[in-house]
């Protein structure tokens, strides 16, 4: 029923982690001049 079946708790959470620092930190948008989320957001508080 569900695409991914996890043995435990912790393996959810470290897929769940990873897919937050995917989102974050390597995932270039073009609406953000090419930047990571991340990386934007710090060049606005500089």
């Amino acid at each position: 029923m569900y695409i991914n079946e996890f043995e435990n708790d912790k393996e959810l959470e470290k897929i769940i982690e990873n897919y937050n620092y995917f989102y974050n930190y390597q995932r270039f948008q073009t609406k953000l001049s090419q930047l990571a989320p991340i990386e934007y957001r710090c060049k606005l508080a500089a």
